[in-house]
């Protein structure tokens, strides 16, 4: 009888590790570096060394942190001499708060920030840094449907069908509030006084635009409901440069009109300061759609 050649042995299948053993693999691949407990090949680091190659580690990141939000802010002060300098408090308050804004969206916001605070010093608060600070690339982009109606200070208040549209509900009011990012209360109201003694006039600045409100009776004062951003919130909602909404501008005016306001824009080219307009494009008159189709009736 002759030998036959043994059939190979199937594999064993490979053993399953055990859930402790796979969550502190996960737990060492994710933290691992960030803590120095392994190097930059995933080898492990003596507990001895683990701490100077934390040290290193962070303080690298801190720094390449900074150093693109410096440049970005220098990029946005090109041709731009401010007025003063920061004081050294909001340097090294601003400096602790950016240095761990990993996120490219909230860098854009503390390069802006900076170079505003370069420009005008005293304009960003420090609130508004150490909530900046509290804040992530979501959490900003969910301010951003509020903050793209801020003028200066406050959002006016129309319809929630409105806001809706974009987005915008009770819940992120109420979530803005909790946070500190509004004031509270719902029926705040911001009245402005006329800025010349013949007859009414005041201004509305937004992001890029200035709406000059006009009445012929001097007495006038206008009132409009609004939701009132706190200090922190407006500082914020300044930097993020975020662009005009037309049909808020829209929405603006046909308010206006039905109250006996003729309303004009104008492009700003240049601001004083945050309250003030340097340059500004000239005036022309906007109608709501409703005022432009009745007078085309006629």
């Amino acid at each position: 009888m002759t030998d036959e050649p043994a059939e190979d042995a199937a594999p064993a299948p490979p053993r399953a590790e055990p859930p402790a053993r796979a969550r502190h693999r996960r737990f060492v691949d994710i933290v691992g570096p960030l803590l120095g407990m392994v190097d930059e090949a995933g080898d492990s680091v003596p507990a001895d060394r683990q701490p100077d190659r934390f040290q290193s580690a962070w303080d690298r990141r801190r720094r390449r942190t900074l150093l693109a939000i410096g440049a970005e802010a220098r990029r946005r002060l090109s041709g731009r001499i401010g007025d003063g300098r920061p004081s050294p408090m909001w340097l090294d308050r601003f400096l602790e708060s950016a240095a761990d804004a990993h996120d490219p969206a909230v860098q854009a916001v503390y390069a802006e920030m900076l170079a505003t605070e370069a420009l005008r010093p005293g304009t960003v608060s420090l609130a508004a840094l150490q909530r900046l600070r509290a804040m992530d690339a979501g959490e900003l982009a969910r301010f951003a449907k509020l903050a793209q109606f801020a003028i200066g200070n406050f959002v006016v208040r129309l319809k929630e069908s409105f806001y809706e549209k974009f987005g915008l509900d009770g819940e992120d009011l109420f979530h803005f509030e909790e946070s500190g990012l509004l004031r509270p209360g719902g029926s705040n109201v911001k009245q402005f006084p006329s800025q010349l003694e013949d007859r009414f006039q005041t201004h509305l600045l937004l992001a890029d635009r200035v709406l000059r409100v006009s009445a012929a009776e001097p007495d006038r004062k206008l009132v409009l409901p609004c939701y009132r951003l706190s200090a922190a919130g407006t500082d914020i909602a300044e930097a993020m440069a975020l662009p005009v909404v037309n049909d808020y501008i829209g929405q603006i005016v046909e308010l206006l009109e039905k109250r006996g306001y003729t309303v004009a824009h104008a492009s700003i080219v240049e601001r004083g300061d945050r309250n003030t307009v340097a340059r500004h494009s000239r005036f022309s008159e906007v109608v709501s759609f409703d005022r432009a189709r009745k007078g085309r009736r006629r």
